[in-house]
């Protein structure tokens, strides 16, 4: 089973799934609160987005009033994305494409973006060899003095440790801190080799962009896997979230989050 068919199971539930609930909702807004210095103040900046899903960030900078491309390599992702155009009311609508990471240079070819943004760990699909090449791509469509700003998941998750320890499941407790695939369950039968990066290794595999500034999503807020939990305690919840405002603003804290917001610039000529 391919990438594109692998997320195509998620599509017609996602947005109850992750999107729309407690902790999706929260992160996203972490994620959001990062990226929103780079897109403010710049009018009409033209904007890629990768692994875009079903489009909540696309509609998000198109609102601030930029042109927005959007891009997933599932079709059903996409669908799901255009059919919302037609009931949200914007004063500019993203341009949603099908395009796989590997198909971004030809579908692109010879067109720059002021940033290109990938949030909530859709290049934690992408294998260091492919990163490489991917890295490549992503650097042709940036002009110069360019951005790429990306959220991808915490090497060192506080979390997962935490919570998995207690239950006696050391091996869920450091399953990201291996430097191998891990195989992830996306639905009965599905499943999908996911890739944990340390901030050092992207860094690495990114060059010769540089990582400019990093910040953690989700150091207090949980992964999405305690959204139950956290639907039954809604005063924990909160609470959390206001920890995450008081927590999130340290640098230092970011590989132990669930995700960890970097941004990267390339050079100027």
């Amino acid at each position: 089973m391919n990438k594109a068919t692998a997320f195509n199971v998620l599509a017609g539930n996602y947005d109850a799934a992750f999107t729309e609930s407690l902790i999706g909702h929260a992160q996203r807004r972490v994620s959001h609160k990062w990226l929103q210095p780079l897109l403010t103040g710049k009018p009409n900046m033209r904007l890629l987005e990768i692994n875009c899903g079903t489009g909540a960030d696309a509609f998000w900078m198109a609102n601030l009033g930029h042109s927005v491309i959007a891009t997933d390599g599932s079709p059903a992702m996409i669908d799901k994305a255009k059919q919302k155009t037609a009931v949200i009311n914007l004063f500019g609508k993203p341009n949603f494409q099908t395009c796989a990471f590997d198909a971004l240079h030809t579908t692109f070819q010879n067109q720059q973006f002021d940033a290109i943004v990938s949030n909530f760990a859709g290049l934690n699909c992408v294998s260091p060899a492919d990163m490489k090449k991917l890295s490549t791509q992503l650097q042709s469509l940036i002009r110069p003095g360019g951005y790429l700003a990306v959220v991808l998941f915490g090497k060192y998750c506080f979390w997962d440790s935490f919570y998995h320890l207690l239950k006696g499941q050391p091996g869920q407790a450091f399953r990201r801190w291996t430097n191998k695939e891990v195989l992830v369950e996306l639905s009965p039968g599905v499943q999908q080799p996911v890739y944990y990066y340390s901030v050092k290794v992207i860094k690495r595999l990114l060059l010769p962009m540089q990582l400019i500034e990093k910040k953690p999503v989700g150091i207090s807020i949980p992964p999405s896997w305690l959204e139950v939990y956290m639907q039954q305690h809604p005063r924990l919840f909160q609470s959390l979230v206001q920890w995450e405002e008081m927590l999130g603003n340290s640098s230092l804290v970011t590989s132990l989050a669930d995700h960890a917001f970097l941004l990267f610039k390339k050079e100027a000529k």
